[in-house]
């Protein structure tokens, strides 16, 4: 059986890599979000240019 404090450094452990988690998952989410972007500008402008 484990102590309060084994399960409340499981509870700080499992918070602090969800934190990461979702802040890593939103910069991704951000990064994707600007190549979708910048790649859809740039395909415009070639279309755009040639036609």
């Amino acid at each position: 059986m484990e102590t309060q404090p084994e399960k409340m450094s499981l509870l700080l452990r499992f918070k602090e890599r969800s934190v990461s988690g979702v802040f890593v998952a939103l910069t991704v989410a951000a990064m994707i979000g600007w190549i979708y972007l910048l790649s859809s500008m740039f395909v415009r402008f070639i279309l755009w240019y040639f036609s």
